[in-house]
This record gives structure tokens, C-alpha cells and sequence, in this order.
């Protein structure tokens, strides 16, 4: 599965289904992680590396965990946990645009970084 563009300009990169319930998780091109529960929006994050988004449905904890491999196989790991409980595992490819967000974030960083050792040292 990839990840595709809505029309709020989010990547749509999954769906989960719990009987009638549908959970979506969205990612935008900054970072930006969203899950959306029967199209209400129930966690909001940033994550680079992958994040835990904890929500309830009824009396159940729902944990949706994203894990990204953008420098090994450019893809994200979505884990759907029930109660601690492993529901279910999806791997989605990664927007090529995040990754190219993500290098040159580092290498602004590394710049900064090193810019900021050489000024104090």
C-alpha cells in the first residue's frame, strides 16, 4: 500500500477496520501524524522517527504505533494494539517527498550543529 493524497493535502497511508469502527492514519509532508476514528480526529502528532498515538473506543485502549525506515526501505510500520493487544501490522511505502524533507532537515541540523561548535570552540 502507499500513502496517497487527500483533500486536505495529508497523505492517507492507512485503514484500519474494528468491526464497524474505521480508524485512518494521515501523515503530512512536515511530520505532521493524525488518526481519524469514524472521521473524527482523535490524535494528533509530530513524529520523524514514529510515534504511539493512545485513544479509547468504548471501554477498549487503542494504541496506533508508527515506526518509519526511511533510510533502510522508505516505508512506515503501523501497529494496531487493542488493550496492549496486537491487533494488526501494516507496511505502507513512504512519500519520497518526506524523505527528501527529512535529509535536508539533517543536514540543516549538521550545519547548525557545526556552525555553532566552530563559533564557541
Amino acid at each position: 500500500m502507499d500513502c496517497k493524497y487527500n483533500t486536505l493535502n495529508k497523505l492517507k497511508c492507512a485503514e484500519f477496520h474494528i468491526g464497524t469502527k474505521k480508524i485512518e492514519f494521515m501523515n503530512s509532508i512536515l511530520g505532521i501524524e493524525s488518526v481519524i476514528l469514524n472521521g473524527n480526529k482523535v490524535s494528533n502528532k509530530f513524529s520523524i522517527f514514529g510515534t504511539s498515538h493512545n485513544f479509547t473506543r468504548n471501554s477498549s485502549v487503542l494504541t496506533l504505533k508508527s515506526k518509519y525506515r526511511q533510510f533502510y526501505k522508505n516505508e512506515i510500520q503501523l501497529e494496531l494494539e487493542e488493550n496492549g493487544k496486537l491487533i494488526e501490522t501494516i507496511t505502507v511505502l513512504a512519500d519520497k517527498k518526506q524523505r527528501i524533507y527529512t535529509m535536508v532537515f539533517g543536514l540543516a541540523l549538521g550545519i547548525g550543529i557545526f556552525k555553532f561548535l566552530d563559533f564557541i570552540i
